[in-house]
């Protein structure tokens, strides 16, 4: 059975006209008309919210939030308004408003699928995944569509429940057979249970479905890869490049396709890896006094933060604590450090040339968010080596070192890339490069590098804020 929208609610005529306008592009006409129908009816929270759609579409994002506010107030128990200023807050990527928001909007009704998902979604993006489930399963309840049960499973996966995620994209599957993500997902799920010649064939199922699904193609990469043909894999990396733009995964693997089927890495790959790393001396922003009162003041906040989380499920940390994202909430220091951080993210992509075909200077971003978060490592404290599949250009910077690091010309708590994870059987020796950390430094790279924490010894953390530039606009 294919999946089944429930029916749309009849739209008022007078209403109607007004989207007719702005679906002939005739949004000023359309604006006009909204505001006159408000003027005869200021209290009318349904025409604030149309006006709101309007006025979002050319960036009037803080009228839009005042609309969409106040039509709450005069209809606090309709779902719209909710649902309204909820997309609002996730369209200005303002995630911790969103979760506060559906948080008290899931209390008011909890029967409510699309508040329920959409709560689900944002506690997922949080790393909460035992509530995310919740909140699925409540989804479900009201709306058992087969695309609810696939984000049911991958929140299961994200907690190595790994039987149950089968059967729930199982479940999807047998409700629509043509849900290109239930396969896909079937296809990762397959993959940590072991059994690769089952993800392969769920991975080519998804593509079949979706061509344009390059997260799915480069997983059956991945797979071929992992079932001893890297020439498949190379292959498949090439056209993702070629023809998708610079998918990271594509990116990342590619090299080390190459060396797994002529066993070694290729010629100037090492080299690659130097010219991609930039190191970056941050200033300090206003308010702070040189960098050591601004390292104090992030080492304090980050051992004081509520996210704060040992060994994180899904993540590369070991023996070590990381926070979840700092800016979903953002607050001091954090704020101030992102100003500084954004200067010297600016100014390198300043420098950045050009390069038709490369996977990370063919472009440059214009505007960006920033994703960051903090890591805490203690004695024989690491990250196994990992890519930020979501980012584009990812960095870190350095809070606090221990004083034991770099002595004796050990590479003790170095961060190293280029060395391929811990579960790929390489069967060549890996070209690599390691950097010193220096505390008020930041590294910059592209989000495609393998990297890894080496561990360390002595009883004082390791601090640094880890961070993803995620492009919103290109220069041109």
């Amino acid at each position: 059975m294919a999946d089944q929208q429930p029916a749309a609610p009849e739209i008022p005529e007078r209403y109607r006209q007004v989207l007719d306008l702005m679906k002939q592009g005739k949004r000023g006409i359309a604006e006009k008309q909204a505001r006159a129908m408000l003027a005869e009816t200021p209290e009318d929270g349904d025409t604030m919210a149309l006006l709101a759609s309007i006025v979002v579409e050319r960036g009037e994002f803080d009228e839009a939030e005042r609309l969409l506010t106040r039509a709450l107030q005069l209809t606090p128990m309709e779902p719209t308004p909710w649902l309204n200023l909820g997309r609002l807050f996730q369209q200005r990527r303002r995630w911790g408003d969103a979760l506060t928001h559906y948080e008290a909007a899931v209390q008011v009704f909890p029967d409510n699928p699309a508040i329920a998902a959409t709560l689900g979604q944002l506690l997922q993006r949080a790393n909460r995944f035992a509530e995310a489930e919740t909140q699925y399963r409540r989804t479900l309840e009201a709306d058992p569509r087969p695309v609810h049960h696939v984000s049911l499973g991958m929140v299961l996966l994200r907690q190595e429940r790994i039987e149950e995620a089968i059967a729930a994209f199982q479940t999807a599957i047998a409700g629509n057979p043509n849900l290109s993500a239930a396969w896909g997902n079937l296809g990762n799920a397959e993959q940590k249970r072991g059994n690769i010649e089952a993800a392969a064939a769920a991975y080519e199922k998804a593509v079949a479905l979706n061509p344009q699904d390059s997260m799915s193609y480069v997983s059956l990469g991945l797979a071929q890869l992992r079932l001893g043909q890297p020439r498949q894999a190379t292959e498949i990396f090439e056209r993702t490049l070629a023809r998708m733009g610079p998918e990271r995964r594509a990116a990342a693997w590619l090299p080390f396709a190459r060396a797994q089927e002529f066993g070694e890495m290729p010629a100037g790959y090492r080299a690659e890896i130097g010219n991609l790393v930039s190191r970056v001396a941050l200033t300090p922003p206003e308010g702070f006094d040189g960098i050591k009162a601004l390292n104090a003041a992030l080492a304090a906040a980050l051992r004081d933060d509520p996210t704060l989380m040992w060994e994180p499920q899904g993540k590369a940390t070991r023996k070590g604590g990381q926070t979840g994202l700092l800016l979903d909430n953002p607050r001091e220091p954090f704020i101030a450090f992102e100003k500084t951080l954004r200067r010297a993210i600016d100014a390198h992509f300043d420098s950045i040339k050009r390069e038709p075909g490369h996977p990370y200077r063919r472009q440059v971003p214009r505007t960006y968010q920033i994703d960051l978060w903090g890591t805490l490592l203690s004695e024989g404290g690491h990250q196994h080596s990992h890519i930020h599949v979501g980012g584009w250009m990812s960095g870190v910077y350095y809070v606090a070192l221990p004083p034991t690091m770099g002595k004796d010309d050990a590479h003790d708590g170095w961060i190293e890339f280029g060395h391929p994870p811990p579960e790929f059987d390489a069967k060549f020796e890996p070209r690599t490069i390691a950097y010193e950390p220096r505390e008020g430094d930041a590294l910059f790279f592209p989000s495609y590098l393998f990297h890894r924490t080496l561990p360390f010894s002595g009883d004082v953390q390791r601090i640094s804020l880890a961070f993803d530039v995620k492009p919103t606009s290109w220069r041109d």
